[in-house]
């Protein structure tokens, strides 16, 4: 699958806390999200980095293990993750605020099936025979907009910045918000917890009747949920005939248009973005 798929990453920061991988049968993307505490833990230029840097590498040795579910493949990560952390700080003492934490998208080709999961605010669309299935949680999405209806309606906000770009108001909120990782109440996301990890969605698909798969991250998947300016059916339309690389090109453009988010509702005037788009005829005529 690595050698037949489109897959693009960028960032705006010094530190790009989005990821993609992929293996023969397999890919992903990460979205991470830092604490929002001032802390860091690792000897990594922050802890998000570090955590998706180390599930790159867990992912790429252990997704293509058929005889493991992708949900337990991802359980024995968090095990094996949390033991990795320990040289760092005790898990068991740190609050959801001090905790780094991802999004997560997987899809793998696995005896004639396609399996799909999804953690998180991450997307997965998959075109099949019968139309365009999409795959996100979107509690993530409910309880920010909150946030990013303060940060819209208040045009001072640059003279009260607090912490991280967000004044103190804001900030209250997203702890508010941060708080609610992993219960019912809130939402769900890959971090320390393993028992966040049964909270996935998981699908699976023939391969014959699936032709085209879109992954994204929000900053990515922000062109059509937040912008509105293209359907998922034309995102997966352009990545065919134009290109990823067009996609992100226009939402670096309407960032930069719209630098006192004025115009758009969003959390941040720029955030990382990543994409993998995947042609299924491709990996079946590779395969």
């Amino acid at each position: 699958m690595k050698n037949n798929i489109c897959s693009i990453t960028d960032t705006c920061k010094p530190n790009n806390e989005d990821i993609y991988g992929a293996t023969n049968n397999s890919c992903w993307i990460m979205d991470g999200a830092l604490p929002l505490n001032r802390s860091n833990f690792t000897d990594e230029s922050n802890d998000v980095v570090w955590m998706v840097n180390w599930w790159q590498n867990y992912l790429k040795n252990h997704m293509d293990q058929f005889d493991k579910s992708i949900v337990t493949i991802l359980e024995e990560g968090v095990a094996q993750i949390n033991h990795e952390f320990s040289r760092f700080a005790n898990i068991n003492e740190l609050g959801k605020l001090d905790r780094a934490s991802a999004g997560i998208a997987v899809v793998r080709i696995n005896n004639g099936n396609v399996e799909s999961f999804v953690l998180g605010d991450v997307e997965i669309n998959i075109k099949t025979d019968k139309g365009i299935v999409t795959l996100v949680d979107g509690k993530v999405e409910a309880l920010d907009k909150k946030v990013m209806d303060m940060i819209f309606d208040n045009p001072n906000r640059e003279m009260e910045f607090s912490f991280n770009g967000y004044t103190k108001e804001e900030l209250r909120v997203l702890r508010e918000n941060r708080s609610k990782m992993n219960s019912e109440d809130g939402y769900y996301i890959l971090e320390h917890d393993v028992s966040a990890i049964k909270n996935g969605i998981y699908e699976e698909y023939q391969l014959d009747n699936v032709k085209e798969i879109l992954m994204m991250s929000d900053g990515f998947s922000s062109i059509h949920n937040k912008y509105k300016l293209l359907s998922v059916e034309d995102l997966l339309a352009k990545s065919k005939n134009e290109g990823i690389e067009s996609i992100l090109k226009t939402i670096r453009d309407i960032e930069k248009s719209d630098p006192g988010i004025e115009t758009y509702k969003r959390l941040q005037r720029h955030d990382d973005a990543t994409a993998v788009y995947i042609r299924m005829d491709q990996i079946a005529a590779a395969g």
